[in-house]
């Protein structure tokens, strides 16, 4: 799936701008059903419009699609899904929506990678969309799969 632009016969794509990029890679997909609507999303990090633009034109540049990762906390609880995620695990902070917000908004959720991982496709970065999307997640928590020190009394 290549969202914006398009294949050109040197193997570069084309970018929603007009402008051709090389690709690293194509990006690799699983063949599965898609998740509930119910099922939790997972974003590392506070998910700001700079870090998804640069997250966005990072996939670009690599795998020939505008879009951000997220996991998916399948069959586990959020906190078990941070604590098990080699790649969450390392931020401080995650935002959560659900599978069924994201196609609501309009948002492909396409399986990449290894599961639980899950690339969000981007038709563009403008700020209408980058709006959209950062509305379909709830506000940053600290990572309930880290152990937080407690507070000296």
């Amino acid at each position: 799936m290549v969202l914006g632009g398009g294949w050109a016969e040197n193997g570069s794509l084309s970018h929603p701008r007009g402008r051709f990029v090389p690709v690293e890679h194509r990006l690799p997909t699983r063949d599965e059903q898609p998740p509930d609507d119910a099922v939790v999303v997972i974003r590392a990090g506070v998910l700001s419009e700079q870090s998804v633009e640069d997250a966005a034109n990072r996939c670009l540049e690599g795998y020939g699609l505008l879009g951000i990762s997220v996991e998916g906390a399948m069959d586990l609880s959020v906190p078990e899904a941070c604590r098990t995620s080699p790649r969450l695990r390392r931020y401080r902070q995650v935002r959560l929506s659900t599978f069924g917000r994201l196609r609501a908004a309009g948002f492909p959720v396409v399986a990449t990678f290894d599961a639980p991982h899950y690339t969000i496709a981007l038709s563009d970065l403008s700020e209408v969309t980058l709006g959209r999307l950062l509305r379909c997640f709830d506000e940053p928590i600290p990572n309930p799969g880290l152990e937080h020190p407690r507070e000296p009394w």
